[in-house]
């Protein structure tokens, strides 16, 4: 894709996330082909839309296949009430893990060491990710027009600071999600423990020539796939032997 295609496609994706009742899919010429062209799209999403990035969602590569995404500062929030967009009084929800990044990485020639991106970390917290499916859901989208359009993140739920040791090691968390009635489920994470994304993501962005910046949160994948809840109706959500978060969208 050249350039002006991929400006035009990353001002489609922004006109779409700011006017929800459009859910087309990108015209054929601007749809991407590789995942070099998917994550230009995002570049240019995240020079055009006129808001910082508050954070990233990754977890590691599965071959070709990425998965990372920015996501908007606007779009991340701790408050109890959060404002998100729904579907049918339904909001669909990912319990994850996220590390918030107390300095910055930026792009530099040589790689980051383990140790020094574990040490630009402020700390863990629980976080729940927000989907949003911005296409109409009866058609055929592609994986990476997908990625260009940022992975279905609507946002990111930032709840209580968890002890960093404590999120480091836990490749395995059960779960109680209560709204009217409690759901009781066991958690695996995908790469055995949401560090490694963190480790990864970081010299990845900065091969990219994009670097990470202090106050930013990574949030590193669903330890139980995605749940739905009712909007406009407080739940409860207990990561077991971790905290809990009581919230209301």
């Amino acid at each position: 894709m050249n350039q002006i295609q991929i400006k035009s496609a990353a001002r489609f994706l922004i006109d779409r996330r700011n006017h929800r009742a459009n859910r087309d899919r990108l015209a054929f010429d601007l749809r991407p082909m590789s995942n070099d062209d998917a994550l230009a799209i995002q570049k240019a999403t995240m020079e055009l839309i006129g808001d910082e990035v508050g954070g990233w969602k990754t977890v590691l590569p599965v071959g070709d296949i990425l998965n990372i995404a920015p996501i908007f500062s606007s779009n991340v929030h701790g408050a109890s009430h959060y404002p998100v967009r729904f579907q049918k009084n339904i909001c669909r929800i990912e319990p994850e893990i996220g590390f918030r990044f107390k300095k910055d990485l930026p792009v530099r020639d040589s790689a980051y060491s383990d140790k020094e991106i574990k040490d630009s970390l402020a700390g863990a917290h629980m976080v729940l990710e927000l989907i949003e499916n911005r296409y109409h859901g009866d058609e055929e989208v592609t994986y990476l027009e997908n990625l260009a359009d940022c992975l279905f993140n609507q946002g990111l739920y930032v709840g209580p600071e968890i002890p960093l040791e404590k999120a480091i090691n836990s490749p395995e968390l059960d779960f109680v999600l209560t709204q009217g009635e409690s759901k009781i489920f066991k958690g695996k994470h995908p790469n055995n423990g949401p560090l490694l994304p963190v480790l990864w993501i970081a010299n990845f962005l900065r091969e990219q020539g994009v670097g990470i910046k202090s106050g930013q949160v990574v949030t590193t994948g669903s330890f139980a796939g995605v749940h739905e809840v009712q909007a406009g109706s407080v739940f409860t959500i207990v990561y077991v032997g971790v905290g809990e978060m009581k919230i209301k969208f």
